[in-house]
């Protein structure tokens, strides 16, 4: 068998230079990306254009050639690993095809007169696919289909989340943008030889553990500046990067010789050497200890799968560390964007670092740190301790509460308990609370990518000024409004509100300005989510259920209470139709439940499902009572709403 592997790196233009098509086979799962990783990738390319980086590389795609050979010349390509990736750059390119853009990036869904992606055995996402792009004999499936079939649900509600995002631009922009990733956006493409067992290799791939990362090498090259006490300096270090598990949990690991019975929650809140001492076990505590597997191991006769080839992260026994009922998370953010945050921090009295947050430019973003002394590197890595505390104790983690199979973004505390004698430091899930919520407004509406409300948030934190949850909420507020009205990047504005207010600022004025100008699926999400906040803030919990239970999720899909294609062919005049006061924030799956019903029919809908929708649909519904959706109730509702954010920016 021939073991040579091909290694290619391509951008979406050589795939339409070459004829190369891509066929995902039936052993792969549904597309699964939910719409904040959609507008997480195209955002993130968005600033990589407008920083005019000279690429912006995706990852590696893992192919193998395809068995049939097509008589056009089409070259094919089997997907192996890397399809959310790939489908997602498909998805934008008929974004753009759909707002007819004009550039080759919008013709790249297709190969003579096929879909250059296809799905083996998914005739329904074919003909999602090729209706899409302009395919004849393809029909998009019906609304019952799309919400029942998980492989159609994810592609549709990607789709017009990124429709509407990209609507957002004007049509240069949209060009531009387009051409870039046309002819900048990359990836390596690997193709293995023929006669692999290609189900055996994606097996294996997912059970051969983690691969050496930026952060790895970046830590090697820090602490190649520590001389004395290195193990200490590495232990912190490992401790802050397990962003899987609570920061307290990882110390107890790793520093497994304190005398867990004396410390307390607070004591985390700084390294102190005399507390916390090391384990004898760390050096086998080492992140990303795999079996390395070449493509020869992979195409061998003699692969073996064992256990054993995955991460050996949990080195220490399970009576070491108390696991009763744990609370269980999943960080917002990945351990080299801590890394870059809390750099920023660091260098509060200096410039900020000249790189966009990105986990890619991490080694890039240190350069300074890398070539500095020891004392400079020590320093750095205490307040990495500093940061991961607090960033642990306030800031919010996707959890599962009690049997919710469903995720949600919440806080925890930690307590003392005694159980066989030994004292152990136990999370517990918070109540909902408005410091969670305004958090996910900023989560889900910021730039996704770097998420930069965390650099001025955990600045301050660390101060330790901030002792109770409603002086937290009061400096997160701040910071949000600050934010919102920043004049410069949100980049720039977060690193200076490490030391003081911003000078410039948007007057509110402006802002009011803005909202009351019928712009439709052109305003921007950032004003639907935090009027969610104020909403639930303001309202009475005790007596609403519902309410009290409501979260802020990720939404994507501004859509017209009163329809623009109303069932009934009722017509509003767009000044009101496409005004702040006729529109909502919800997510595809939402929207189509809706539809284009009279809106007396919509609210029957809302009103019987077990949570709200969008707190601003409660208001509106509540507003009509048993009226109809009149022109003067959009008025008046617009008008509640603007009061509502007035108050807060002119009181906070």
């Amino acid at each position: 068998m021939n073991n040579r592997v091909e290694t290619a790196v391509q951008r979406p233009a050589d795939l339409l230079r070459n004829d190369i098509a891509f066929v995902i086979p039936s052993y792969q799962r549904p597309y699964v990306w939910p719409d904040e990783d959609v507008l997480k990738l195209l955002d993130d390319i968005h600033t990589a254009k407008k920083a005019n980086e000279p690429h912006y590389f995706i990852g590696t795609l893992l192919t193998a050639e395809h068995h049939v050979i097509r008589q056009d010349g089409v070259k094919i390509l089997e997907l192996i690993d890397g399809q959310q990736r790939a489908t997602t750059l498909m998805l934008i390119a008929l974004a753009m095809r759909e707002l007819q853009v004009d550039s080759p990036l919008s013709t790249i869904a297709t190969v003579n007169n096929e879909s250059r992606l296809t799905f083996v055995i998914r005739n329904q996402v074919q003909s999602l696919l090729g209706a899409w792009s302009g395919l004849p004999n393809c029909q998009i499936p019906s609304e019952d289909a799309i919400k029942n079939d998980p492989y159609l649900t994810r592609l549709y509600g990607a789709l017009r989340a990124l429709y509407q995002k990209l609507n957002k631009l004007n049509e240069s922009e949209c060009k531009e943008l387009a051409d870039y990733i046309h002819e900048r956006v990359q990836w390596v493409c690997n193709i293995v030889p023929n006669g692999m067992d290609l189900n055996r290799l994606f097996a294996t791939m997912n059970t051969s553990g983690m691969q050496l990362e930026q952060a790895d090498i970046l830590k090697s090259m820090l602490l190649k500046q520590v001389k004395s006490n290195k193990a200490k300096y590495e232990g912190i270090w490992q401790a802050c990067e397990q962003m899987e598990n609570y920061f307290e949990r990882n110390v107890r690991q790793i520093f497994s010789r304190s005398d867990w019975n004396k410390i307390k929650p607070q004591d985390l809140k700084m390294f102190d050497g005399n507390v916390f001492l090391l384990s004898n076990k760390v050096s086998s505590l080492k992140r990303g200890e795999v079996q390395r597997l070449t493509i020869n191991d992979l195409a061998g006769d003699f692969i073996q799968y064992s256990a054993e080839t995955s991460t050996n992260k949990n080195t220490h026994s399970s009576d070491e560390v108390e696991d009763d009922e744990p609370a269980y998370c999943r960080s917002i953010i990945r351990f080299p964007l801590l890394l870059m945050h809390t750099y920023r921090i660091y260098r509060w009295e200096q410039e900020d670092i000249s790189v966009r947050l990105h986990s890619d430019r991490l080694i890039e973003s240190f350069s300074d740190l890398i070539h500095s002394d020891e004392k400079s590197v020590k320093t750095f890595i205490e307040y990495l301790w500093q940061v991961r505390y607090y960033f642990d104790q306030w800031v919010v983690k996707w959890v599962k509460i009690d049997t919710d199979d469903e995720e949600h973004l919440g806080l925890t505390s930690v307590t003392r308990s005694k159980s066989k004698n030994k004292w152990y430091l136990q999370r517990s899930h918070k109540e909902n609370s408005a410091l969670a919520l305004l958090q996910s407004v900023r989560y889900f509406t910021g730039e996704r990518s770097a998420q930069y409300w965390l650099t001025s948030f955990l600045g301050w934190l660390i101060t330790d000024e901030y002792k109770k949850e409603d002086q937290v909420l009061d400096l997160l507020e701040d910071i949000d409004n600050q934010l919102s009205l920043a004049v410069e990047t949100q980049k720039e504005a977060s690193f200076k509100l490490l030391s003081d207010v911003l000078d410039e600022q948007e007057p509110f004025e402006e802002v009011k300005q803005y909202l009351a100008a019928p712009k439709g699926t052109h305003f921007e999400h950032y004003w639907f989510q935090k009027l969610e906040y104020l909403l639930w803030k303001n309202g009475d919990k005790t007596k609403d259920k519902k309410l009290a239970k409501y979260r802020i999720v990720s939404r994507n899909s501004v859509e017209h209470v009163h329809p623009q294609n109303e069932e009934y062919k009722q017509i509003l005049e767009n000044k009101y139709l496409d005004s702040f006061g006729n529109l909502v924030l919800l997510n595809p799956g939402q929207n189509s439940s809706y539809s284009n019903q009279k809106v007396e029919k919509k609210k029957i809908d809302f009103l019987s499902k077990p949570g709200y929708d969008s707190l601003k649909l409660k208001h509106m519904f509540e507003l009509m009572g048993n009226d109809h959706w009149s022109i003067d109730k959009i008025k008046q509702h617009e008008e509640e709403m603007l009061k509502i954010f007035e108050l807060h920016y002119t009181t906070t």
